[in-house]
């Protein structure tokens, strides 16, 4: 029986994950999508491209994976946004 609860907690933990990554991908892209629309305008030439709050926006997301232990995704996706947001500064 508590293997099987176990097995449950796995599989559970194992979709959670697979959430949190997808919305940190989706995240990702609009925010790349978005970027490149904005640099396409010129008179956004002297409005700055990235909010202070999309800095932190993605920390939750990344906390929870490191607590399921998924560390090397939450790298992953931290680096990507970072990635991101570095090219646009």
């Amino acid at each position: 029986m508590l293997q099987r609860i176990e097995g449950e907690l796995n599989e559970l933990a194992s979709r959670l994950c697979g959430l949190l990554l997808e919305g940190l991908r989706r995240k990702n892209e609009a925010l790349r999508l978005i970027s490149k629309k904005e640099r396409a305008d010129p008179l956004n030439a002297m409005a700055p491209l990235v909010s202070p709050i999309a800095l932190n926006d993605d920390s939750t997301a990344l906390g929870l994976l490191i607590k399921l232990g998924r560390g090397q995704d939450a790298a992953s996706a931290y680096s990507m946004r970072r990635s991101l947001l570095l090219n646009e500064w």
